[in-house]
């Protein structure tokens, strides 16, 4: 995906967007509203790298991969996957069904694992626990500090699922950092010949976007690509950004999908409510261009809509 939704995070600390009041919707603060919405679920699947499958010493080559995304969800979904998968240790650190181990990143730093095996079954299975604490571990140009602790619901042969949490986490690819605290639940899910869904939901996650303060709560999520790389997104949730003073409630009534080539969408459709139930609607025209419109007034008369490149748009939150 482009750099739009690679812009983005969520997490860290600040309030949780479900407690502020609504921002009302205007011609004027429309645009600017569905790029905050835009940013900050976008983190979610996207930061940094698009490679389909991870390398290094906590991924492996076999480990496989939630989806073409590298944001926050898909960083989650692949490094506990992998660490669920290695072969517990004989030593260093294993007591009855808890294990634990420190690794060596491939790029530098260290990831400590810790393995709950709940059922004593030498496999992971659902309630089984992992606790993986980064130290300057670099995987993929991601550098990453924190904790990531985990709850497994689902492991099978095609699908894997946690609950997740996250303490001070952070993320920065040499362009974009981002932090993270609360959770989600995921699913990770192989659909066969090259396609990948991952799917997650939340009630709260708050955290920093290059240092703003960012807030998700009632959230759900889905990321999804097909064997062409084809990817397919859609986000329902409440949105808040105390720094640019924006809260709303967005869905996507039409799925945003992006070729692997494009740098941007070339479809779907974003509804952002405000306050009085304002609305501002996001459509995409292109993978060049979109188009936005607003009804401050929720009586059905939006205004003209403007068109833009997807760049514009983007650079309405520099």
């Amino acid at each position: 995906m482009g750099s739009l939704l690679a812009l983005a995070g969520c997490g860290g600390d600040g309030d949780s967007g479900s407690d502020v009041a609504s921002t009302p919707l205007t011609k004027d603060n429309a645009a600017k509203a569905s790029a905050v919405v835009v940013e900050a679920s976008g983190a979610l699947f996207d930061l940094a790298s698009s490679t389909d499958v991870a390398t290094g010493v906590v991924l492996s080559a076999t480990s496989g991969s939630s989806g073409r995304g590298s944001g926050l969800a898909s960083f989650t979904a692949r490094h506990l996957k992998a660490a669920s998968q290695r072969p517990l240790p004989n030593a260093s650190g294993a007591v009855g069904a808890v294990a634990e181990e420190t690794l060596q990143c491939t790029g530098g730093g260290t990831v400590a694992v810790r393995y709950d095996d709940a059922d004593n079954n030498e496999e992971d299975s659902a309630g089984d626990s992992l606790r993986l604490t980064f130290a300057s571990c670099i995987e993929e140009g991601i550098t990453s500090n924190g904790v990531v602790s985990a709850r497994l619901t689902r492991v099978a042969s095609n699908s894997f699922g946690a609950q997740a949490t996250f303490d001070n986490l952070t993320l920065n690819d040499g362009t974009d950092a981002v932090s993270a605290n609360g959770g989600f639940e995921f699913e990770a899910t192989d659909l066969g010949g090259g396609a990948k869904k991952l799917e997650i939901t939340g009630e709260r996650l708050t955290g920093t976007v290059n240092s703003n303060q960012i807030s998700l709560s009632g959230f759900a999520a889905s990321y999804a690509t097909d064997a062409l790389g084809t990817a397919t997104y859609t986000f329902n949730g409440r949105v808040s950004d105390s720094g640019r003073n924006i809260t709303v409630d967005a869905r996507t009534p039409i799925a945003f999908v992006a070729r692997a080539t494009d740098n941007y969408p070339f479809s779907g459709k974003l509804s952002v409510t405000g306050a009085g139930n304002s609305q501002a609607v996001l459509e995409v025209v292109s993978s060049s261009i979109v188009r936005i419109s607003a009804d401050p007034e929720d009586d059905g008369s939006f205004t003209t809509p403007v068109e833009m490149t997807w760049a514009e748009f983007e650079g309405l939150l520099d």
